[in-house]
């Protein structure tokens, strides 16, 4: 790992959050190049040897970031569906899209890396 990573990683502190190299936004739509970080603290024992990024963590990233760029007006999710495609890895490079659909309280949501989709699916929110 790079020094500068290191630091904007917040070496010493538990990781739970990927780097985020670019973000592209429109109105309904975000698009985050991320870098999984091989220090994550989901990965202890998530499997020895294999290490593999749980599908809840994956799922409280697409409902965290989704809440932060489009602020849905909910606390909390109310229907949740998932499929999972192949693993995401450490240093894997990943792209999650997050794509709003207000009229139906829902935000859909892509991990996919150069060779196609590693995980998709959609939260549903209950209406303010």
């Amino acid at each position: 790992m790079s020094a500068d990573r290191a630091r904007i990683m917040g070496m010493g502190a538990e990781i739970r959050h990927p780097e985020i190299a670019k973000v592209t936004r429109s109105d309904e739509r975000v698009a985050m190049n991320l870098i999984i970080p091989e220090a994550l603290l989901y990965f202890r024992g998530h499997f020895p040897g294999f290490a593999i990024l749980p599908g809840v963590v994956q799922l409280d990233w697409a409902i965290e970031y989704g809440m932060q760029y489009f602020a849905p007006g909910a606390v909390c999710p109310t229907t949740i569906r998932i499929k999972f495609n192949k693993p995401i890895r450490p240093e894997h490079r990943v792209t999650l899209t997050l794509k709003c659909e207000p009229s139906r309280n829902r935000i859909r949501f892509d991990y996919a890396d150069v060779d196609g989709a590693c995980s998709s699916g959609q939260i549903g929110f209950e209406p303010a």
